[in-house]
């Protein structure tokens, strides 16, 4: 059963690892990422237009800011948790959403609203931005929205430089999985399973540091880890 739960977590970690992967490379030309910072609730990351697994995904229906309506996604677990604390924003805070060749826009945050996983968001909303995450915390069986409001826009500053602050997190995740597994190891009662222990915690971590370096497409795991959840929380 040990061994068994450290295979689980490992999937967990192998998604997380997967997504600070995919993070660092994203940004090799930051000059030409789009950001997105919410100071109320610490975002600061790049958006992208290859899928919510990899942060904060642009929808491709929606329009860039301040030529129509704009609609960002990202996930509230797995995957960084960009909008783990989307629920924490209230009217009037300040969201910001830099775009090269547009420039750093404002957006004031007016309304949430939680509305069913099939709902089809409309495009047609003048220069709004809606941010677009999964609801409660931990399921999809809904999705929670904030509404911003277009304020201003000013140029943005091309020599600003944009380090990535999560660039590290993927390989501390393999270290911390691979110094948990030799504790546990240690100090398991029964001597005869601690090397399969140390067995494990090996392959497992041999595993992650291939999945950081060569990461690949994890939809497929996520779809099942999804499931078994349901099922746990039933």
């Amino acid at each position: 059963m040990v061994l068994v739960g450290m295979f689980i977590i490992s999937l967990y970690l192998l998604i997380e690892v997967e997504y600070y992967s995919y993070s660092v490379n994203v940004d090799l030309n930051p000059q030409d990422t789009p950001y997105l910072k919410i100071p109320k609730i610490g975002v600061n990351e790049s958006i992208n237009n290859k899928s919510v697994d990899h942060g904060i995904y642009f929808e491709p229906k929606s329009f860039k800011p301040t030529m129509g309506t704009t609609i960002l996604f990202g996930h509230r677990t797995l995957h960084g948790s960009p909008f783990l604390n989307l629920d924490k924003l209230k009217p009037g805070d300040k969201i910001y959403v830099e775009w090269p060749t547009i420039g750093n826009v404002t957006y004031s945050m007016v309304n949430s609203t939680v509305v069913d996983a099939s709902y089809q968001m409309p495009v047609e909303q003048g220069n709004n931005l809606f941010l677009i995450t999964c609801y409660p915390l931990g399921s999809d069986k809904q999705r929670l929205i904030i509404e911003a409001e277009y304020e201003t826009i000013t140029p943005l500053n091309a020599t600003q430089p944009m380090q990535n602050p999560q660039a590290p997190v993927g390989l501390m995740i393999i270290g911390a999985l691979f110094a948990g597994g030799l504790v546990l190891g240690r100090i398991y009662p029964v001597a005869e399973d601690r090397i399969w222990i140390f067995m494990a915690t090996i392959a497992l971590s041999l595993l992650l540091v291939f999945a950081y370096f060569y990461p690949v497409p994890t939809d497929a795991l996520e779809s099942m880890l999804s499931k078994i959840n349901s099922l746990i929380q039933f």
